[in-house]
């Protein structure tokens, strides 16, 4: 009976840990920009990278996976404005992982609230010109990553926004490079 008092004292402090701080949605700043006019007929997207439901997978999982973020960047950003050859959109990786994390362990975890997982996204693009014969007349190559790591209290919903602030996070910078790539190597087949 005598513990009774303590472990109240306990519940009370565990339920007190805060909930985890949400990030400000960041959007996609490429919308802002102007699309990127292409001298050529059509625009394609292949797909070189097959996504896994098997861990520590996780890009199904995601609101908007990967390759549709990257589908419709590339229906946002690169305008065919030519009447002969075409451009591919290659996704070489659109991959997003989980890895567990070590936790506090014994009485200190019990009042701890630890990162329990890392979330670490992948995204590399190449962006190639055929003529209409098929020869290639030039590429641009990007590639973005980064993680996030997510505490152990939070909730789905929670985790949720977080993957979609990391993937707006990736898409931009990813346009950033791809942006920058393609005016340096692709410059003779930019409409003005």
């Amino acid at each position: 009976m005598r513990f009774l008092p303590l472990f109240s004292l306990l519940l009370c402090l565990a339920a007190c840990h805060s909930s985890p701080r949400m990030p400000d949605p960041l959007g996609l700043a490429y919308l802002e920009a102007k699309p990127l006019r292409l001298k050529v007929a059509r625009v394609e997207v292949a797909k070189k990278y097959e996504s896994s439901s098997k861990p520590p997978h996780i890009e199904n999982d995601l609101p908007v996976p990967p390759t549709a973020m990257i589908q419709q960047w590339t229906q946002d950003r690169l305008i065919p404005v030519g009447k002969k050859g075409y451009a591919v959109v290659t996704i070489e990786e659109a991959s997003v992982t989980e890895k567990s994390l070590k936790r506090t362990r014994g009485m200190q975890g019990f009042f701890t609230v630890d990162q329990s997982e890392q979330y670490e996204g992948r995204l590399s693009v190449r962006v190639e010109i055929f003529d209409e014969r098929g020869t290639s007349q030039g590429s641009a190559y990007a590639r973005a990553q980064g993680s996030q790591t997510v505490p152990e209290n939070i909730t789905l919903g929670q985790r949720r926004k977080i993957w979609v602030h990391m993937m707006e996070n990736l898409m931009n910078k990813l346009d950033e490079e791809l942006d920058r790539n393609i005016k340096l190597h692709l410059e003779q087949h930019l409409a003005s």
